[in-house]
């Protein structure tokens, strides 16, 4: 297994003279995209000679990808900080991980709080990061090597559940990711990588096996749907959230056609329904797979590929465990629980993060020996794949029978009425919690509450039927995409009153 960083040498060995990225600005082969990072990781390891972490806030372009290498070539850690965000959650990052250096793009500037930590452009002509470039270009460089649990980056969690946690991964969890992910969808030079979801988020678990193979990297800032639709008539390779694909699907002219050299269409961050999975396939073809992961076990805890996701039957599930990962499912008291059995979801492995940053108490909370809780409910079937049944904190007990939201989730999602949804439980006197669902409709479509209760009745019971239905025009969402369930639960409660049972 190699450290991360020589995957870009690899690629440089593989097609030296090879598109390695393109934006829409320019095209650089791997030995240009070499020499500006080499360059750079010089001028960032003058400027913090004794080392230090370095925050990147920008959109996907190739002036990120290189300040990106730059930073893990130059042995610095890595923060990424995603320009969505805004400022206030971008000041909580900033002052949790302390960075020596912030590099932003000019369209993330306005991102930033005001801080007293230097700020140097990466895309600015004759300044900054491209001025240290001209000025280091051509010097000698080595890359350095680190130590396999050195830390490459502090990553952030969404912060779906509450603070944000800033999680350790080590280039060993990075080279774990990288060869999973290998071996799960067979990279070849001959690949193009459509990078739309944020490089400072799941897509930047793109960059090292593609150039490790002498792929190419298609990099688009700020993409709306007409841009994404026209960059997948040459790309082979794409990850993207599920609400993407959907925009996708609304667009009639698009499908096979469209997207000739489509083999990996990618999604993660969010399930997707049994019926949204056959209608991506139907329009696409059998290219539709997806990964399971989180910031603590990045991306490969599971995996799916194209061929899997033909079977109806394994639809709903998130894949298998990936080839340097070991997943179980565990029962409160830490035993083991057989094959069909819900309980916590638990992963072991090289991806396993060794803690949260300045988090004692909260690494233990979330280890039981050398299992990582994941926090997420499932089960095994006895082919080894795992099924999502929700998050542990958001299990509903009404009535004295466990209700997951993800189960009642798929149900509803089936109702040719509903684009999206998602349930939560509330308090209630008589259920002690009752089963409540935020709803958005399908454009064009007028119902209400009860006339959707009345469809969900017959297939879930009166238990887990939602007690009412919000409708809503959307879906709360953070920055990368989740639907953040407590701000869901918190805009449909806000001025609820209790309701009788039924």
């Amino acid at each position: 297994m190699k450290r991360p960083i020589e995957y870009l040498y690899q690629g440089l060995d593989i097609n030296p003279k090879g598109i390695a990225a393109t934006d829409q600005y320019e095209s650089i082969d791997y030995s240009e995209l070499v020499t500006r990072v080499e360059a750079l990781a010089l001028a960032l390891q003058e400027h913090l000679p004794s080392g230090g972490a370095i925050a990147l806030c920008a959109q996907n372009h190739i002036d990120h990808l290189v300040a990106h290498l730059a930073i893990v070539a130059a042995n610095r850690v890595w923060i990424p900080i995603n320009p969505k965000n805004g400022q206030q959650l971008n000041h909580q990052l900033i002052e949790k991980s302390q960075p020596r250096l912030i590099l932003v793009d000019f369209a993330s500037l306005t991102s930033l709080p005001d801080t007293s930590i230097p700020v140097v452009r990466i895309d600015t002509p004759v300044e900054g990061c491209r001025q240290w470039i001209a000025q280091f270009r051509g010097r000698a460089f080595s890359p350095v090597l680190p130590a396999y649990d050195e830390t490459m980056a502090i990553k952030f969690t969404g912060g779906t559940s509450g603070e944000p946690k800033g999680v350790i991964q080590t280039h060993g969890n990075v080279a774990t990711v990288i060869a999973n992910m290998q071996a799960q969808f067979e990279f070849t030079r001959d690949d193009i990588n459509l990078a739309v979801a944020p490089l400072t988020h799941g897509g930047s678990h793109y960059i090292f096996p593609l150039l490790g193979v002498g792929g190419r990297h298609h990099l688009l800032a700020a993409p709306n749907v007409a841009d994404i639709a026209q960059a997948l008539r040459h790309c082979s390779v794409s990850f993207m959230p599920p609400t993407l694909i959907y925009k996708l699907l609304e667009q009639p002219e698009l499908g096979r056609q469209s997207a000739p050299r489509l083999r990996h269409l990618t999604y993660s961050a969010a399930p997707m329904p049994p019926e949204k999975i056959q209608e991506v396939i139907a329009r696409f073809g059998p290219c539709l797979s997806t990964v399971y992961g989180q910031t603590e076990a990045p991306m490969t805890i599971t995996a799916m590929d194209a061929a899997d996701m033909q079977d109806p039957l394994r639809q709903s599930a998130v894949g298998k465990a990936c080839k340097y990962s070991e997943v179980a499912i565990l029962h409160s008291s830490g035993r083991q629980l057989p094959t069909g059995e819900t309980g916590e979801v638990a992963i072991q492995g090289g991806i396993v993060m060794p803690g949260y940053f300045n988090a004692t108490a909260q690494t233990d909370a979330v280890f039981q020996g050398d299992w990582l809780l994941t926090g997420d409910l499932g089960y095994l079937d006895a082919n080894g794949y795992l099924f999502l049944q929700g998050r542990s904190k958001e299990l509903i007990i009404s009535g004295g029978f466990n209700v997951y939201p993800a189960e009642v989730e798929n149900v509803m999602m089936a109702l040719e009425e509903v684009r999206e949804c998602a349930v939560f439980g509330v308090q209630d006197n008589y259920w002690g919690e009752r089963v409540e669902a935020a709803a958005c409709l399908m454009p064009g479509i007028q119902t209400d509450s009860d006339t959707l209760r009345a469809k969900l009745k017959p297939l879930l019971g009166d238990v887990k039927t939602p007690k009412t239905i919000h409708l809503l025009t959307a879906l709360p969402r953070n920055p990368v995409g989740k639907v953040v369930r407590r701000e869901v639960k918190a805009l449909c409660t806000a001025n609820t009153v209790e309701t009788i049972p039924s």
